[in-house]
């Protein structure tokens, strides 16, 4: 007796913890942006929504806007334990020089430690390109936490699924092709399941998706302070 309350004790905690990679129910088709949250996320403190062991009444909603010339950051309300929390990431572009000789003749392994070595010195200010120099790049997610009630976080939330995120496509097919400087990703993760969604912003709504998408940012971006909203 004593053993099957162990094995019912273990099999209990296998079925509280998600183990692996969540499974997927909606994602736009590839190639997308999630491949850029994704390295992000998993590179910075949030980790890869998809694989995170989660327990099963866990509920993660990350909505990133921006991708064009202008700068692009993530809003993240995240339930763990019964406990409302938020966070704001955002993307910091990384540089810094090598000698273009150094660049033209460097390994794999040795350019993967410029770029590691780019994030590291992220906070220095940026040197005048000299002669002969080669700008290595890197992209870092710089995740705050943001100080704001449970109450505010939870009434986030439910704006967000009154404003549909759970129905929202993988992606909305478009008549005629577009360009778009301000792009929506949204990532859904409740217990096993994740949802993702990639909606280019355009000015006049071509599909239910594209208002439902703007309402999920409108909702959970009224908890950020007016000054650190990201418009398109």
């Amino acid at each position: 007796m004593d053993q099957l309350r162990l094995a019912v004790a273990i099999l209990g905690s296998f079925a509280a913890v998600g183990l692996g990679q969540a499974r997927v129910v909606t994602a736009p088709p590839e190639p997308s942006l999630l491949n850029l949250t994704d390295g992000w996320s998993r590179a910075s403190s949030l980790g890869d929504l998809r694989e995170l062991k989660t327990a099963s009444d866990h509920i993660e909603l990350r909505v990133w806007a921006g991708f064009g010339m202008m700068s692009t950051q993530g809003v993240v309300l995240r339930r763990a334990g019964g406990q409302w929390t938020a966070f704001l990431a955002t993307v910091r572009r990384c540089e810094i020089q090598i000698p273009k000789s150094v660049a033209d003749t460097a390994s794999r392994a040795t350019m993967q430690y410029y770029v590691a070595e780019a994030r590291r010195q992220c906070a220095t200010p940026r040197a005048e390109v000299g002669a002969g120099a080669r700008i290595i790049t890197a992209d870092t997610l710089v995740v705050e936490h943001l100080d704001v009630s449970d109450s505010l976080i939870a009434d986030a939330w439910e704006a967000a699924v009154r404003a549909g995120v759970s129905q929202l496509p993988g992606s909305v097919r478009r008549d005629a092709s577009t360009s778009s400087d301000f792009t929506y990703v949204v990532e859904l993760r409740r217990g096993n399941e994740y949802r993702a969604s990639q909606v280019d912003h355009v000015e006049a709504a071509e599909a239910a998706a594209d208002r439902h998408v703007r309402e999920v940012y409108a909702a959970i971006s009224s908890i950020l302070p007016p000054d650190r909203l990201l418009k398109p």
